[in-house]
């Protein structure tokens, strides 16, 4: 069998910024969307949450 999934509130958590910076009109904004795209791309690449822990069996940031 295999992995079982477990959710990243990481990720969420990225994901709602770059919402959050989509809709607010910043000076620096491109730049927060830029590094926040970055940061997901990066961790779907690595296939693994982007929180540091090591519990097994919950989320990775509970």
């Amino acid at each position: 069998m295999g992995k079982k999934w477990t959710p990243c509130f990481c990720t969420a958590i990225l994901g709602v910024l770059v919402v959050l910076f989509t809709w607010w009109t910043v000076s620096w904004g491109q730049i927060a969307l830029t590094v926040l795209g970055a940061l997901i791309v990066i961790r779907g690449l690595v296939g693994e949450c982007c929180c540091s822990g090591d519990k097994k069996g919950s989320s990775c940031c509970s």
